[in-house]
């Protein structure tokens, strides 16, 4: 179920929950993140996420499953606030696999007990 969320300009922005995503989301987010500098890595990465997430928006801009290019024109504090969106949604989209209730109990594991 999407959600809208208010920014700091006024602006609205209509999103998507992780359990809306598919795995072409996910691949596309993946792909992003294969540059030749960590910087233009994490910059990649979260201009993915928030294509793969932004629904609607109330810019005269395209979205950016449309234009990615769009996200440069946001202010920094609605950009931020935005990333702050995508926080829990990489853990959704990118669990630990060895993060299970076996591992967390299993006193050889790395994980914390």
């Amino acid at each position: 179920m999407s959600r809208k969320l208010t920014l700091p300009s006024g602006a609205t922005v209509t999103l998507k929950e992780a359990a809306e995503l598919k795995v072409k989301d996910r691949n596309r987010i993946m792909v992003a993140g294969d540059e030749d500098t960590q910087a233009k890595k994490g910059i990649a990465i979260g201009n993915a996420l928030l294509a793969a997430i932004i629904e609607d928006w109330s810019f005269d801009l395209m979205i950016p499953s449309v234009k990615v290019d769009s996200i440069e024109e946001l202010s920094i504090p609605d950009y931020t606030m935005l990333m702050k969106e995508t926080e829990n949604l990489t853990k959704e989209l990118f669990p630990d696999l060895n993060d299970t209730d076996e591992n967390k109990l299993n006193p050889d594991s790395p994980l914390e007990n």
